[in-house]
């Protein structure tokens, strides 16, 4: 039986060959900057959006106009698409890391694009289309997944440092804590969800991979538990 998690991690290494990647480096447009005291001001300009906002700024990132992948993913979560715990895409995405395991790419790519299409800022799908796109020889669509894989992420990294709840990385999903400690090739060994401020938190402690290192992040999650909130009438 294949390795599902060692495929996925595989495809992490390969897109970061691929685009020579270093996370750390300028992003080109940004409407948001972290001062050094807390992010919390970055929720007045996340309820300024709505769901015509995310897809106008979908069409202008898809005809590479813009690359503002924090205002897009804040955005989403203005849509009626919008669900932070959807196990159907979890078991999709699971099919399509089989499907690219057998080099079944185009089966692989209608699951993703079906994902894609009621959720175009779920991070690894782009992984996957650019892996698969790259294997066919369709440079182009490959290299717009592959930016978009990496454009998702970086607009977590500059949201905040993670050191503690008031500059906590903003995540829209808990699957989007995940694919950001894979992307830095970091285990996770703990999650607990932690209220400060008047906010939601998951605190991830974590080991690298390389190093052994241990470390603890925070991710404010605040987006997913008011929708949760809504849901239930809480």
């Amino acid at each position: 039986m294949k390795n599902l998690n060692l495929i996925y991690l595989s495809l992490i290494l390969i897109s970061c060959s691929v685009n020579k990647i270093h996370v750390k480096e300028e992003q080109e447009s940004s409407s948001t900057e972290v001062d050094s005291i807390s992010n919390y001001f970055l929720f007045k300009y996340i309820d300024s959006l709505d769901a015509q906002v995310y897809d106008t700024l979908l069409d202008s990132i898809k005809n590479g106009l813009s690359n503002d992948f924090f205002t897009l993913r804040m955005a989403y979560t203005k849509t009626g698409d919008y669900s932070p715990y959807d196990p159907g895409i979890d078991d999709s995405l699971k099919k399509a890391t089989e499907f690219v395991g057998d080099q079944k790419y185009s089966d692989a790519l209608k699951i993703l694009i079906r994902i894609q299409e009621h959720n175009f800022v779920q991070i690894t799908s782009h992984l996957y289309c650019g892996y698969i796109y790259l294997q066919t020889g369709d440079t182009l669509n490959s290299n717009f997944h592959y930016n978009a894989y990496t454009g998702l992420l970086n607009s977590i990294l500059y949201s905040g440092d993670g050191n503690d709840p008031k500059t906590a990385y903003l995540v829209i999903s808990t699957v989007e804590e995940y694919d950001f400690l894979n992307w830095f090739n970091l285990q996770t060994n703990r999650q607990s969800l932690i209220n400060a401020d008047g906010y939601s938190f998951d605190l991830m402690k974590v080991t690298d991979r390389d190093t052994g290192e241990k470390y603890e992040i925070y991710f404010n999650v605040e987006p997913a538990i008011n929708t949760l909130k809504n849901i239930f009438g809480n």
